[in-house]
């Protein structure tokens, strides 16, 4: 739609000075002066009077206009700019609209009386005509077909783009219902204009089942049985029943009936599936419809679950039995993301090369001084964690650990508070862990001189009484292509107690065993070409692709050229050419339809062909059709929280009529003021030139000098 602008400019200048106004008489006194000497005293030119005048002036003007210049006078410029109020009308373009009404009746019936009421308020007011769905834009049409309704967007936009504009009132035509962004009543809730709204859709209950919301875990591991809760909601179906399925690739898993004891039904169907294929597993949640049900859009839901094959495998061996070991395995035992075998040292004949992570609690020790297992270890590469006690043989430790040595003062262990190192960076834990820490039990450490090498990270120093230490309580570092850790003390299973005791759970101490074994165990990705894409994306959101490419040398390079194919459900392939970043590479694939896809990426450097694959899935959006009644108590309180009302389609002249009758909505006037320097307007210059000119021309003419 036009935009219609009544704004008006205008504009008025000011000569303003920096000294007494008494020196203008001075530089007018001067130029007189100037003049009546040369023309009056000097009787010898023989003008004629009214010539002689004519030229005293004219010498008098450029003479006072130099002395003027002298004072560096300033031009004031002031301009008013006079803003009619902006009347900004802003409708819902979404599909939910649709369920009230079809799409001629907006387009062919409400448009048009939308732009007869901007043309009529046009008279008074700045117009402008926006459409809301997923996008805010300036549009003049509506095709009803956004996918998504972000409402709190227009308050946002609107505070972006007219943050400084006479922003008199704004329109908000739409059905109420929102499914992307936070609440408007929250965004809207500081704005200093009336927001109006306009209740589309249709409020009457009719009858629907609705398949709300699926809550699943993202990730599972292969073996598995992972929890599924359904939500499901039924309106005016009272006797009736649906049939509930959850089926992958047309197989069914799961089916209950649910019958509906009131006409606004909620319930929570609670089930577990079996995790027996690995890779991105798309599920399907089917609610079997009823008869004369007003929408089947809100009847399924898709959900997709990446199933791993492999947890991170840890061995905790012991020198002896202590608690500290069950408290380690029970922390990783209660996270799926880990399995954890317990061995004494002379019971374990088994390969390191099998774990990501090996434990040793009090190991080495004086019966098992050097133990092959840390060889073993150091050879395959596989990360170590040292828990040291009692029982631990320095000697050896040091010669074994890398990253840190202890020179004992006394054969006695000492008891050492923690204290968390704000300076950690490897991994974060969460305030609740951290709080904990200054409420713990002491561990047991050796008394001694510590001594780190270079790279280590401290996650807890020690405190010794009163005394904060530099001495870690618990450290990591790296050396060659592994990670190493090291509890200098022993008793931690008081922790694991201690934290159940004043939170009620074990929660905190399991994190903080997770977050240090994730970090130990995780792999360096050493591959040279490697390429990140979502697993999981709506059809109305574009595919990322980002690649990094190394030579042999482990540097970043992006000089040959990539190439990306995605294929689809039925073997059709779609190439790219991967474009290249400072020195990775990068593509938007753009957007596809619902469906699983898989993609390989392919480059060759110095010969050498290298590859990385993947799938990702593209999940259909049906969140319009999720709810079928508008809602008009969140546009009423909108627009009551404002200081405007609520109207309905037809009420353009009462909508009009209060508008024009508000008294907080009028033209706002602007002035602008701008300031320059005198002597640089070089219309005065020429000015002063032609008076000069004309009287050296004159003189000239009249054989004069």
């Amino acid at each position: 739609m036009d935009v219609l602008n009544g704004s008006h400019n205008m504009m008025n200048f000011n000569l303003l000075f920096d000294y007494p106004a008494w020196l203008i008489l001075l530089c007018l006194l001067c130029g007189l002066v100037y003049s009546g000497v040369l023309y009056y005293r000097n009787s010898k030119d023989g003008f004629s009077l009214p010539l002689k005048r004519a030229l005293a002036a004219g010498r008098f003007l450029a003479i006072s206009i130099l002395a003027l210049l002298l004072l560096a006078p300033l031009v004031e410029r002031r301009t008013q700019h006079v803003e009619d109020p902006l009347l900004i009308f802003v409708q819902d373009n979404s599909g939910s609209l649709l369920l009230a009404d079809d799409l001629p009746h907006y387009q062919d019936d409400y448009l048009p009386d939308v732009k007869a009421f901007l043309e009529t308020m046009a008279s008074g007011h700045e117009t402008r005509f926006y459409t809301f769905g997923e996008k805010f834009i300036q549009a003049d049409s509506l095709d009803l077909s956004e996918q998504v309704t972000d409402m709190s967007k227009v308050f946002r936009e609107l505070d972006v783009r007219y943050s400084n504009r006479n922003i008199g009132a704004v329109v908000l035509a739409g059905d109420g219902l929102y499914n992307r962004g936070i609440n408007p009543l929250y965004t809207a809730a500081n704005v200093n204009y009336p927001v109006y709204t306009v209740a589309l859709g249709d409020t009457i209950p009719r009858r629907d089942v609705i398949l709300k919301r699926v809550n699943h875990n993202e990730i599972t591991y292969l073996g598995n049985r992972f929890p599924v809760e359904i939500e499901v909601e039924a309106l005016q179906s009272e006797g009736l029943t649906s049939r509930l399925t959850v089926s992958r690739g047309g197989e069914e898993l799961f089916s209950e009936n649910i019958t509906f004891i009131t006409d606004h039904h909620i319930e929570t169907v609670s089930l577990h599936l079996e995790a027996d294929e690995a890779g991105m597993q798309q599920y399907r949640a089917t609610l079997s419809p009823l008869e004369d049900e007003v929408s089947l859009d809100n009847n399924q839901q898709d959900f997709f679950i990446d199933v791993i094959d492999g947890r991170q495998q840890v061995l905790i061996l012991a020198n002896s039995p202590h608690p500290d070991v069950g408290a380690v395995k029970q922390a990783l035992v209660n996270n799926d993301h880990y399995e954890a075998d317990v061995f004494m040292i002379k019971d374990f004949d088994g390969s390191v090369e099998a774990y990501d992570l090996v434990i040793l609690h009090q190991l080495p020790s004086d019966q098992y001084p050097d133990p092959a297992i840390i060889g073993q270890a150091v050879e395959a590469s596989v990360s170590l964690l040292f828990i040291k006690g009692s029982q631990t043989n320095l000697s050896a430790f040091n010669r074994v650990a890398r990253i840190m040595e202890i020179e004992p003062g006394t054969d006695e262990l000492t008891e050492t508070l923690p204290v968390y190192n704000q300076a950690f960076v490897l991994f974060s834990l969460q305030e609740s862990t951290r709080t904990l820490f200054g409420n713990l039990p002491p561990l047991y450490s050796p008394f001694g001189n510590y001594t780190l090498s270079g790279g280590t990270h401290v996650l807890l120093n020690q405190k010794i009484g009163n005394v904060v230490t530099e001495d870690p309580l618990i450290l990591f570092g790296e050396f060659g292509d592994r990670r190493a850790g090291v509890i200098t003390g022993e008793g931690i299973w008081r922790w694991r107690q201690h934290a159940f005791m004043r939170q009620g759970s074990h929660q905190a101490f399991d994190e903080m065993i997770s977050r240090m074994v994730h970090y130990l165990a995780l792999q360096e990705d050493r591959r040279l070409f490697r390429v990140q894409a979502d697993n999981l994306v709506y059809e109305n959101e574009a595919v990322l692709f980002e690649a990094e490419l190394y030579n042999l040398s482990y540097e970043l390079i992006n000089d040959p050229e990539v190439q990306l194919v995605i294929t689809n459900e039925e073997g059709s392939g779609f190439p790219y050419v991967m474009g290249r970043t400072a020195n990775a590479y990068r593509i938007n694939a753009g957007s596809f339809d619902p469906g699983t896809y898989h993609w390989e990426a392919r480059v060759s450097v110095g010969g050498e062909r290298l590859t990385d694959e993947g799938i990702f899935n593209v999940s259909a959006l049906d969140l319009e059709g999720l709810r079928t009644i508008a809602d008009h108590r969140l546009l009423y309180q909108l627009a009551e929280n404002s200081g405007a009302r609520m109207f309905y389609p037809g009420q353009w002249d009462e909508l009009m009529t209060d508008i024009n009758d508000r008294e907080d909505i009028n033209p706002k006037m602007y002035t602008h003021k701008e300031f320059a320097e005198i002597i640089n307007m070089k219309g005065l210059f020429f000015i002063i030139l032609l008076l000069l000119t004309a009287e050296w021309f004159v003189r000239k003419r009249s054989g004069s000098y």
